[in-house]
C-alpha cells in the first residue's frame, strides 16, 4: 500500500517563504557587490580631480560648482557604504535560511518593514546627490559657456579675463562621474526594490 503524504498549506507557505529569501539574499549580495565597487571608483576618481583643481587653482572661481559637485561627491560616499549594508543584509538573510532550526527564518530575518525603508532612504539618497551633481554640472557649462563668449567676442583676446582651462574640463567630468555613480546606486536600488516586493507565488 502507497501512503501518499501531502505538504499543508503552512508547508507550502514556509517553503516559499525560504525560496523568496534565498533569491533575496543572492539578489542583495550580486548587486549590493556590484553597486559598492563601481560607486567606489567613479566617486573616488571624482574626488581626485575636484581636489586637484583647488589645489592647482588656489582658488574656488565658481562657488557653486565646487559646493554643489562636493556635496554629490559627499552623498556618492554616503550611498557607497549604503550598498556596503546591502552585502551586510545578504549575509543576514543566508544565515536566517541556513538555521537548522525550523521556522528560524521568521524570527532572524531582517523585519520587511526596515528592509523596504532601507531601500527606499538609498533610492532618496542618490536622487538627492544626483540632483546636487547636476547642478553643479550646469553651473560648470554655464561658466565655460561664459569665458567662451568672452574669448569669441574679442578678437585680439588675451589674458584680460579667464580663459577655458583644462581644470574646468575636468570639473565637468567629476560632475559625469558623480552622477553615473549615483545613477548605478539608483539602478540597483530599485532592482532590489522590485525583488524584495516580488509576491511569492512568483518566486
Amino acid at each position: 500500500m502507497i501512503t501518499i503524504i501531502r505538504n499543508t498549506p503552512r508547508e507550502d507557505a514556509g517553503h516559499h517563504v525560504v525560496k523568496k529569501l534565498e533569491k533575496t539574499s543572492r539578489s542583495f549580495k550580486r548587486r549590493g557587490s556590484l553597486g559598492f565597487w563601481l560607486q567606489l571608483v567613479f566617486t573616488i576618481v571624482s574626488a581626485v580631480i575636484l581636489s586637484f583643481s583647488k589645489i592647482v587653482t588656489g582658488n574656488i572661481s565658481s562657488p557653486v560648482t565646487f559646493f554643489a559637485t562636493a556635496i554629490g561627491i559627499a552623498a556618492a560616499f554616503l550611498s557607497t557604504f549604503w550598498s556596503y549594508g546591502y552585502i551586510r543584509l545578504s549575509a543576514g538573510l543566508r544565515k536566517a535560511v541556513n538555521d537548522p532550526s525550523k521556522h528560524a527564518y521568521f524570527f532572524q530575518a531582517p523585519p520587511f518593514s526596515n528592509v523596504i525603508q532601507s531601500l527606499k532612504n538609498g533610492i532618496c539618497l542618490n536622487l538627492l546627490g544626483m540632483g546636487a551633481a547636476i547642478i553643479g554640472m550646469q553651473a560648470t557649462l554655464g561658466m565655460l559657456v561664459a569665458k567662451a563668449l568672452t574669448a569669441s567676442g574679442n578678437p585680439y583676446y588675451r589674458s584680460g579675463g579667464s580663459p577655458v582651462l583644462a581644470l574646468d574640463i575636468f570639473l565637468v567630468q567629476a560632475s559625469a562621474n558623480i552622477i553615473l555613480s549615483h545613477f548605478l546606486g539608483l539602478l540597483y536600488s530599485l532592482e532590489l526594490l522590485r525583488d524584495v516586493t516580488l509576491p511569492l507565488s512568483e518566486v
